[in-house]
C-alpha cells in the first residue's frame, strides 16, 4: 500500500497501522478487523474473548520480574470516521486506504485516515507482539462503535478485566493527559402542534454570523446560540406589545453543534415600521454582550411572501417560551483546576416544526452524573409546562475529576524525565469511553496519552509521525516505571 519511504515499515507501530488500514473498519462494519485481531492474538500464543459487538481483549502476561505489580488495561477504539472527497471513488466497505506522506505527516487520499483511534491500536500490537518490552500485566481492549456513540465500550462486561488502572490511547495528544471527561445524553422535546389558515402578512427573522462550534469543544467559548437568541428577540416583541404567530422556525442540523443560524417566518397585522425598530434593538443589544465571543452576529427582519398557515397563537407563544427558558451554553466550571474548565453545559442543537408536532433536540453534558440527572429534570420539566413531552437518547458516563491518582503521578514523573517540562494535565468536556470503564470499576485510575493527529472525521485527517515515534517512547518508558 505504501510506497513512500518516509513511512518506516520496519518500525512495527509503522507496519501495524499499515495492516489495519488494509481491512475496512468504519462503524459498524468492524467484523473483519476484529476477527484478524483475534488471529493475531492466537499466532502469538495470546489469550482473548471477543463479543457480540465484535469488541477484543487480548491478554498478556506480566514481564519477568513484574508478576506482583498491579496489571493496566490499555484501550483503544477500532472503528473510524469514513468520509471521502466528492472526486473519490473509494469504497469503504472493500478498499484499503491510500496512505501517502505529506512532510511529517501521514495521510490517506481522498478520504479520513482513521488516526482515530488505528494509532492507539497500532501501539497495542506492538505491545502485544514484542516479548522484549518490559511491563505489568496487559489487558489490551479493542472496542467498536465508539464513533457512533460509545457502542462498543457500553457492551463490555466486568468480568473481562481483573486490572483497575487504565491507559486510554485515544489521542490524547502526547504533551497532555486528560484527568476527566464530561458525559452525555441528548434529550428531544416534542411537543404536538395546530395549524390554521393565515390572511396575515409574513415577516422572516434571520440570525446569521455566529460563530457555532462543537458543543463538547468549545462550550467553553460562551458562543451565541441562535435558536435562543431568535427566542429572545421574539418573546422581546411580545413584551412590547406584538401579537404575531409562527409559521416557521428551522435551526440547526446535529444536536452537538452550538447553532450558528436560525429562520423563523412569523405573521402579524402589527405596524412594520415597530416591528422593524424592535428587532434592531434588540440586535444592537445582543451585538454589544457577545461582541467578544461573536463579533459578526448579524439580526434582520424583513417582509416575506405570504404564508399559507399559522401555528395557533398559544402553540406559538409555548414553543417561543419554551425555548427562551430552556438552560442552554456553559453552566458550570471547575473551580478546582487550573484554567477553571467546563463541568456542566447544555446545548438546544436543532428547533424543527413539522407537519404535527415540533422538536428541539438538546445535547447535554457534564463530568457529574447527579448534574447530568437534574439538568435532564429540569428540561423535562419546562417542557411539561409547555405541552412538549421529552425522550432520552445517546447516554454515555462522565468521568469525574479526582484530585489524587498515583497512575497520573507516574506518568507525570515519565513524561518529565523525558520532555523536561510538565505534563499538561487536563479536563475534557466531549465524551469519551474512560466514563464507561469508571462506572464499570469506581475505583479505576485512568490517563490517557496518544500521539498528536489533526482534522479528525475530515479527508484533511493526519497522523504526526515524528509524534507517533516520541509517543512511542513515552509509552514504553510509562508501561516499565508501572
Amino acid at each position: 500500500m505504501v510506497t513512500d519511504m518516509e513511512f518506516d515499515l520496519t518500525k512495527p507501530y509503522c507496519r501495524y497501522f499499515n495492516e489495519i488500514c488494509s481491512i475496512p473498519h468504519g462503524s459498524g462494519n468492524e467484523k473483519a478487523l476484529s476477527d484478524w485481531l483475534v488471529a493475531f492474538a492466537n499466532r502469538h500464543g495470546l489469550s482473548c474473548v471477543q463479543d457480540a459487538l465484535w469488541n477484543v481483549v487480548i491478554y498478556k502476561p506480566a514481564s519477568a520480574g513484574y508478576e506482583d505489580h498491579p496489571g493496566v488495561i490499555i484501550q483503544a477504539h477500532m472503528d473510524m470516521v469514513c468520509e471521502k472527497t466528492p472526486e473519490s471513488d473509494h469504497d469503504f466497505e472493500k478498499d484499503p486506504l491510500a496512505l501517502y506522506t505529506q512532510g511529517d505527516h501521514l495521510r490517506a487520499r481522498g478520504t479520513t485516515l482513521g488516526a482515530d483511534d488505528g494509532m492507539g491500536c497500532a501501539y497495542m500490537l506492538t505491545i502485544l507482539a514484542d516479548d522484549t518490552l518490559m511491563h505489568p500485566y496487559l489487558e489490551c481492549c479493542f472496542t467498536t462503535q465508539e464513533e457512533t456513540g460509545l457502542v462498543g465500550a457500553q457492551a463490555l462486561k466486568p468480568e473481562y478485566f481483573k486490572a483497575r488502572r487504565l491507559i486510554n490511547l485515544d489521542g490524547a495528544g502526547e504533551y497532555k493527559t486528560y484527568m476527566g471527561m464530561g458525559g452525555g445524553e441528548q434529550v428531544t422535546l416534542i411537543k404536538p402542534v395546530t395549524w390554521e389558515d393565515n390572511d396575515k402578512p409574513a415577516y422572516r427573522l434571520r440570525l446569521s454570523g455566529l460563530l457555532g462550534g462543537h458543543s463538547g469543544g468549545m462550550i467553553d467559548k460562551e458562543r451565541a446560540n441562535a435558536a435562543k437568541l431568535a427566542a429572545r428577540v421574539l418573546c422581546r416583541m411580545e413584551q412590547e406589545g406584538i401579537r404575531f404567530q409562527l409559521a416557521e422556525f428551522a435551526g440547526g442540523t446535529k444536536h452537538n453543534v452550538i447553532m450558528p443560524e436560525a429562520d423563523v417566518l412569523f405573521v402579524t397585522d402589527a405596524d412594520p415600521g415597530r416591528i422593524r425598530q424592535i428587532v434592531e434593538c434588540a440586535g444592537h443589544e445582543i451585538a454589544a454582550e457577545y461582541e467578544q465571543s461573536d463579533p459578526d452576529i448579524r439580526i434582520c427582519v424583513k417582509p416575506a411572501e405570504p404564508a399559507q398557515r399559522r401555528l395557533t397563537e398559544q402553540d406559538g407563544a409555548d414553543l417561543i417560551r419554551l425555548l427562551y427558558l430552556l438552560p442552554n451554553g456553559l453552566l458550570a466550571r471547575s473551580p478546582v483546576v487550573e484554567g477553571e474548565p467546563p463541568v456542566t453545559s447544555a446545548n438546544t442543537g436543532v428547533v424543527r416544526i413539522g407537519e404535527s408536532e415540533a422538536e428541539i433536540v438538546i445535547s447535554e453534558r457534564s463530568g457529574l452524573e447527579c448534574a447530568l440527572e437534574e439538568l435532564k429534570r429540569q428540561v423535562t420539566l419546562l417542557g411539561e409546562l409547555y405541552g412538549a413531552a421529552a425522550s432520552y437518547s445517546g447516554y454515555y458516563p462522565g468521568w469525574k475529576y479526582e484530585a489524587e491518582s498515583e497512575l497520573r503521578e507516574t506518568m507525570k514523573q515519565v513524561f518529565e524525565s523525558i520532555y523536561h517540562k510538565p505534563l499538561a494535565c487536563l479536563i475534557g468536556h466531549g465524551g469519551n469511553e474512560c466514563g464507561v470503564f469508571k462506572k464499570m470499576f469506581p475505583e479505576m485510575e485512568i490517563v490517557t496519552s496518544g500521539a498528536i493527529y489533526g482534522n479528525i472525521h475530515t479527508t484533511e485527517e493526519f497522523l504526526d509521525l515524528a509524534s507517533f515515534d516520541r509517543s512511542w517512547t513515552l509509552l514504553t518508558r510509562f508501561l516499565e516505571a508501572l
